[in-house]
């Protein structure tokens, strides 16, 4: 490579960049775009074109990375500081800033932004087409398919082309009928000619050195026995989607009721929400019962209880049930304002006998309870589950309800739960498995529902039914239901004696 095109120098035994990576850095066509798998490395590799056109003196170009999430931005311009240090250009610090917006000034826009000595500079932006708006130079549009309008962010995308700029288009999959997918059928098909096509899968991109390259980033030995495995371990993980998330093939359309987009969109910030879980061998049913009660306390007391004290505000939690099969799972938010839920904790109880799964739930519930933040909880108390609810629901009379989820019960909470996830006004965790849950429920007939499906658990050997999903919709139930009904008052009258004449 030139110095406009460095060489691919080798890095430990690998050259800098992968032979995918690299045939997408040397395509310098006009609009070029690529179906991916996921964590494959082509963002990174983008960045790194973004400053080989901004770094020259002259013949300079300004580029514009679009995504639906700020922190896709962020890190975009983040990586492609790091590679304009490496490659000895001048660039100054990470500026982040709101700007105004031309035609409407009393609304703005979050803005990530280097400049480079050039007078070049790359700008992160929202996925919204008002934001090229006077832009000038290249366009990158990163996730292309959880765009909300792809549509008009590629029309006003266009306009640069006319004076030079190029478009990148670089996205997994999000369904058969995605604005992404259908352009990439047109181009398959010769509608649009103007296009180069690129592709690559999770196989192929470990065949062309991926775990080699994740070997020695983390300081790992590479070996066949060990990349094996990785493949098996990855598709176990992505055992509800594989052929969408690793083997870029576009799930069929019109099923998948809480997108990636979406999930992405509610994330809780890191270190928000954290996850707890307690797995029983086989061999603790036989335990006596105070040792079993002692370990569910000591679980509660050490992963639990500081948890649940650090809200400050009133916390509502959905629980469900399950057993030997499936997992139990409590999802604890805290509300925030009367208006919001922010998740606080999910907790995973696998294989817990019945009673030590009743006295978890009375330890947290009489911990919230003493400490007055116990807004509401809702139990699945379908099944084995009714001995939960009932009990929870007398200890805690109000705020604690039995849930029989019926098709109705999903299609009111199921929708109730996705708009709050769209206004922001409801956090998941940042964990794959959680979100694996999430993305299990389907539409059927227009109700959200959960198929008699499994997925892999955390330890790849277990399954998984959408635990983390139901224990939302059960959290939200909990707190419409709860929050509006206080708890009823109870007291004792005086017993009347029976002769009426005296």
């Amino acid at each position: 490579m030139t110095k406009r095109r460095r060489k691919n120098e080798s890095a430990g035994g690998l050259e800098i960049f992968l032979p995918y990576q690299k045939k997408w850095l040397e395509d310098r066509s006009d609009l070029k775009i690529i179906e991916k798998n996921r964590r494959c490395g082509i963002s990174w590799t983008d960045s790194a074109d973004s400053v080989l056109d901004a770094a020259p003196a002259e013949g300079w170009s300004n580029t514009y990375y679009m995504s639906f999430n700020k922190d896709n931005c962020r890190q975009y311009i983040e990586d492609a500081g790091e590679w304009a240090k490496k490659l000895g250009y001048a660039v100054s610090e990470i500026e982040e800033k709101e700007e105004p917006l031309l035609e409407d000034p009393d609304k703005s826009i979050t803005t990530f932004r280097i400049t480079f000595s050039s007078g070049a500079e790359i700008m992160g932006l929202p996925g919204v087409s008002r934001s090229l708006r006077s832009k000038q130079g290249n366009v990158v549009i990163d996730e292309a398919a959880f765009f909300d309008d792809l549509e008009s962010v590629m029309q006003a995308a266009k306009a640069l082309v006319i004076w030079g700029g190029r478009i990148r288009v670089i996205s997994t999959h999000n369904g058969d009928d995605n604005p992404f997918n259908l352009l990439i059928k047109d181009i398959k098909a010769g509608k649009e000619t103007e296009w180069s096509l690129h592709r690559i899968t999770f196989r192929e991109s470990i065949e062309q050195g991926l775990f080699k390259r994740i070997c020695l980033t983390q300081g790992k030995k590479w070996s066949e026995k060990a990349e094996k495995e990785f493949v098996e371990r990855i598709y176990r993980i992505y055992a509800n989607n594989p052929d969408e998330e690793l083997d870029v093939i576009p799930r069929a359309s019109g099923d998948r009721y809480f997108g990636r987009g979406l999930l992405d969109h509610a994330t809780a910030d890191e270190g928000a929400c954290q996850i707890r879980r307690l797995e029983c061998p086989d061999s603790f049913l036989h335990k006596g019962d105070g040792y079993k009660n002692r370990e569910i306390e000591k679980f509660f007391n050490q992963e639990v209880r500081p948890l649940l004290g650090a809200a400050g505000g009133q916390v509502f939690g959905g629980n469900d049930f399950g057993r030997s099969g499936d997992l139990t799972t409590y999802w604890f938010a805290e509300e925030i304002g009367k208006t919001r839920l922010e998740a606080r904790l999910v907790v995973e109880l696998k294989n817990a006998p019945f009673e030590q799964q009743q006295l978890f739930n009375d330890l947290a519930t009489d911990f919230l309870d003493e400490r007055g933040t116990f807004g509401g909880l809702a139990v699945d108390s379908r099944g084995n589950g009714q001995q939960i609810g009932e009990h929870a629901m007398l200890r805690h009379p109000g705020a604690a309800i039995q849930v029989m989820e019926t098709p109705a019960w999903y299609a009111k909470y199921g929708s109730d739960l996705h708009g709050l996830m769209e206004s922001a006004d409801f956090t998941v965790p940042d964990d794959e498995t959680i979100k694996a849950d999430f993305a299990l429920v389907v539409l059927k007939n227009g109700i959200p529902t959960l198929p008699a499906v499994r997925t892999a658990d955390r330890d790849l050997k277990g399954k998984r039914h959408g635990d983390g999903a139901s224990a939302a919709m059960l959290c939200v139930c909990a707190w419409r239901e709860c929050a509006a009904d206080p708890a009823p008052t109870f007291t004792v009258a005086q017993k009347k004696d029976k002769n009426i004449w005296r």
